[in-house]
């Protein structure tokens, strides 16, 4: 098989809630508490940058993929994670450019080189506000000129999105729950269920809930990702048996959960 040839894997719902937590966090910190707006820069639209620009997009934020490889690019497109797919610079400047003033969530994928493309974005003062490197599982050395680039936008701004962003932030602590169902309905049903178990103020985790949906209605199996305290596990296990027992899912549902001995459990409502 040659690369183009290789199935590219798909993005996975628990990755892209995990970035989604960090480009939140970052927003918190920086942007008060909203990426309308702002521009999330990734090298590499291989599956990362791909759950990076799907975060992205459920944050509110705008998003550029640089991709070398085509083929990766017209995968992301058909997985919903790029919304276009353009050849050059100009290109993708003009399809950003009234998203970015509009604040409206938008991920372009770009074909190029890396180290041409980052060159052209410093000499064209392009500033983004955010910047992944997801090219390293592919070219893990990348020419100086390509990290020079990079470190030119840093110093004009733009932060490198890290790990340890989301380290340290309590609500990394919580245990992450799955709910899958047999039909988009019964799915859209958990999910209203569990934003009544959230707090009102938690922005972060409503906002997932009510956004979440769009972006994955073609995943199989239909399911939901969330974290979520002991507590408000019980809470939802709980608020889903009775809507199961009240017939309001048309077709059985289940709900995975930690239990009390630390392993997964799955749970037929």
């Amino acid at each position: 098989m040659t690369p183009t040839q290789i199935p590219f894997p798909k993005p996975r719902q628990a990755a892209v809630y995990r970035k989604y937590l960090q480009l939140q966090f970052v927003a918190e910190r920086r942007f008060s508490c909203s990426l309308a707006g702002r521009l999330v820069l990734s090298v590499g639209f291989g599956v990362e940058g791909a759950e990076l620009a799907l975060a992205t997009a459920i944050a509110g934020g705008t998003f550029l993929g640089i991709e070398s490889d085509p083929q990766r690019l017209k995968v992301a497109v058909r997985n919903g994670s790029c919304d276009f797919m353009v050849n050059t610079l100009d290109e993708a400047l003009r399809v950003l450019k009234n998203e970015i003033r509009k604040g409206t969530p938008l991920s372009t994928g770009l074909v190029g080189s890396a180290g041409d493309l980052l060159l052209a974005i410093v000499e064209r003062g392009v500033q983004p506000d955010l910047i992944a490197d997801n090219s390293w599982s592919e070219n893990p050395e990348q020419p100086d000129e390509f990290q020079q680039a990079l470190n030119q936008l840093v110093e004009r701004g733009a932060e490198k999105l890290s790990a340890n962003d989301i380290k340290d932030q309590e609500i990394l602590s919580f245990g992450e729950v799955l709910w899958i169902a047999a039909n988009p309905q019964d799915l859209r049903r958990m999910d209203t269920i569990a934003l009544e178990t959230i707090p009102p103020k938690d922005w972060i985790r409503r906002r997932w809930l009510e956004h979440a949906a769009g972006y994955f209605h073609r995943q199989v199996p239909l399911e939901r990702v969330l974290g979520i305290t002991a507590e408000e596990q019980v809470q939802l296990l709980d608020a889903f048996r009775r809507a199961s027992s009240s017939s309001a899912f048309q077709s059985q549902a289940k709900f995975c959960c930690r239990g009390a001995d630390q392993n997964m459990c799955t749970v037929d409502l």
